[in-house]
């Protein structure tokens, strides 16, 4: 079966068109692009390396209109002891698909407070916030999305992160 120029550049336009369309569909951003909530374990050791280390639970919160909060809960080992720290971070962020697998996170604009039960150092926190974020006012996460439950956080400037997403959550 032949088919004629014209009929044929009919149908590879409209397949191109379907295509574009579809492509543009799971790719453009919608209202509530990369809204997501995880929560991932770290250990992370600072330059004395058996006196000075944080090892809790982070949850990382991307919620609608570009605003997010994290929470840090475990403990801290220091000068002044093993202490329990919990510390609430908010912040606004910007987010971008990368691919459909892979999206960018620019956190900025974060202020921190401890909870009431919170005995740790100030210091040890701000030195954690400082190594994930490089001294810098904002933080730049990959996620990449490893599983339908789990995906990794990483940055130049921070450690890797396996985070599990939370029920109800999904990676788009």
């Amino acid at each position: 079966m032949k088919l004629a120029p014209r009929p044929f550049f009919a149908l590879c336009t409209l397949f191109f068109f379907c295509a574009a369309g579809f492509s543009a569909w799971k790719l453009l951003p919608t209202k509530n692009a990369g809204v997501m909530r995880c929560s991932s374990r770290a250990i992370m050791r600072f330059e004395n390396m058996e006196k000075e280390n944080v090892n809790g639970n982070i949850h990382f919160n991307f919620g609608a209109n570009g605003k997010g909060s994290m929470v840090v809960e475990g403990y801290t080992d220091s000068a002044a002891g093993w202490l329990y720290l919990q510390r609430y971070v908010k912040f606004n962020y910007v987010s971008k698909r990368i691919s459909l697998t892979e999206r960018h996170y620019l956190i900025s604009n974060w202020e921190s407070s401890a909870s009431s039960i919170d005995e740790s150092p100030d210091v040890i926190f701000a030195y954690f916030m400082r190594e994930m974020s490089d001294s810098r006012d904002g933080l730049l996460l990959n996620a990449q999305k490893l599983n339908e439950k789990a995906i990794l956080l990483s940055s130049i400037n921070s450690p890797l992160f396996i985070c599990n997403l939370k029920s109800g959550s999904k990676f788009d």
